[in-house]
């Protein structure tokens, strides 16, 4: 059964063009061009979750706890148009953005701007409401496919080939490369299509007889050189061997010493500065793991592994810094949240806050705490025992306290 997906259908189309061109501050037509080719990179991201567990959890439990701008995306879809705002619809899909493509969006607003002819600020608003709106829709339509990883990844399978139908050729190879997709396409990259709107398309069967000619071409190249390099090895003439070995250029033995003396040093170098930085950790029942040891893992550690602790304790996440623009993670600190996430499961009676204070109000505040709550919960914490608070000191703290059992 062929699947179609789509975020605007026909009747919701006809209706909101002039209100997303007013939006993004391009003309109607633009926009006409523009949300076929959002709502592709919105499919390209959902499928990359069809091998990628973590990053699965992390769009179920933004679902699952955010609450969506109800009332202001059914004003935007209905046809009488009402009373509503756009901007809680765009940080909406802002959420939605940070889980599904939170490294990517730049690439693509720079590839849409060149190739599409529109402003890349505009695009990104553009595709930011269409994020929203589509999450808006997970919610209200509760698609099978999110209740557990298994249907979900046989429902987005099935809809892998509506790519191809949603993004121009001219830009399906760019995006696909952007969005890491040609292990989930199952296809090669390099020769998805690309003929241009003025060209004949490729008749049935054209793609396969394409890549045989270009696989044959490739082969006949490989053995060419391949032959040459025989030839060259096994059946070159002596007398050039040896007018070789006459002009080489003979390092004398106390320079190999030295230089040996050298990449013995750097070695030793090398594994002194790791040591001197790293330190090695291991939670109940777990595998040792290096930390840097000026991470937060390491005060967590020594918190959770002592009995006599007992009072609540306040670390600062010192590696965790954010974008002053975006509100999301400079980078990406995986093993942060991994390690973080094994000790409280290790540690069942141990709640944990987080305190974030950006400088920038409360809302920019509470957005980078529920960035890390919802790595963490990718991680396989359970969402109950983690809460979000604003703070006073500019950063990151992890409030740590144990219960009355432990205690």
């Amino acid at each position: 059964m062929n699947q179609s997906f789509y975020v605007i259908n026909a009747e919701e189309k006809s209706q909101i063009l002039n209100r997303l061109a007013t939006f993004i501050h391009e003309p109607v037509e633009k926009v006409e061009e523009l949300y076929p080719v959002w709502e592709a990179i919105i499919l390209g991201s959902l499928l990359k979750l069809v091998r990628n567990r973590i990053r699965y959890n992390a769009l179920y439990n933004f679902i699952l706890q955010k609450p969506a701008p109800t009332s202001d995306i059914e004003a935007f879809l209905s046809v009488e148009g009402g009373v509503y705002n756009i901007e809680n619809i765009a940080r909406f899909g802002e959420g939605m953005m940070g889980i599904l493509i939170p490294d990517k969006k730049s690439a693509i607003a720079m590839l849409l701007s060149r190739e599409m002819g529109a402003k890349s600020s505009s695009i990104l608003k553009g595709l930011t409401l269409f994020f929203g709106i589509y999450g808006y829709q997970i919610k209200q339509e509760a698609y099978s496919s999110l209740r557990d990883w298994k249907a979900y990844g046989e429902y987005f399978t099935g809809l892998k080939q509506q790519f191809f139908v949603l993004c121009p050729s001219h830009i399906q190879y760019n995006v696909s490369e952007i969005l890491l997709l040609s292990d989930i396409l199952r296809v090669d990259t390099g020769a998805l299509l690309t003929y241009s709107d003025d060209q004949e398309p490729l008749k049935e069967g054209g793609v396969l007889q394409n890549l045989t000619l270009n696989t044959f071409i490739y082969m006949l190249i490989i053995l060419i050189l391949g032959a040459g390099v025989i030839w060259y090895t096994n059946f070159r003439s002596t007398e050039t061997e040896e007018v070789v070995s006459d002009t080489e250029e003979i390092i004398p033995i106390d320079s190999l010493n030295k230089l040996n003396d050298s990449l013995t040093r750097a070695v030793l170098d090398s594994t002194k500065m790791r040591a001197d930085s790293l330190t090695s950790l291991v939670w109940p029942k777990g595998k040792p793991f290096d930390i840097p040891k000026s991470s937060v893992i390491v005060g967590m550690h020594r918190y959770l592994s002592d009995s006599t602790q007992t009072e609540p304790i306040e670390l600062l996440a010192s590696e965790l810094v954010f974008d002053e623009q975006s509100d999301l993670l400079d980078e990406p600190l995986d093993y942060v949240f991994k390690r973080a996430a094994e000790g409280l499961n290790r540690y069942k009676g141990v709640t944990l806050n987080i305190i974030v204070q950006s400088g920038k109000g409360d809302r920019a505040s509470l957005k980078r705490g529920f960035v890390i709550k919802n790595r963490l919960v990718g991680e396989g914490l359970s969402p109950s025992r983690v809460e979000v608070k604003t703070g006073t000191q500019n950063g990151v703290i992890f409030n740590l306290s144990k219960s009355d059992i432990l205690k």
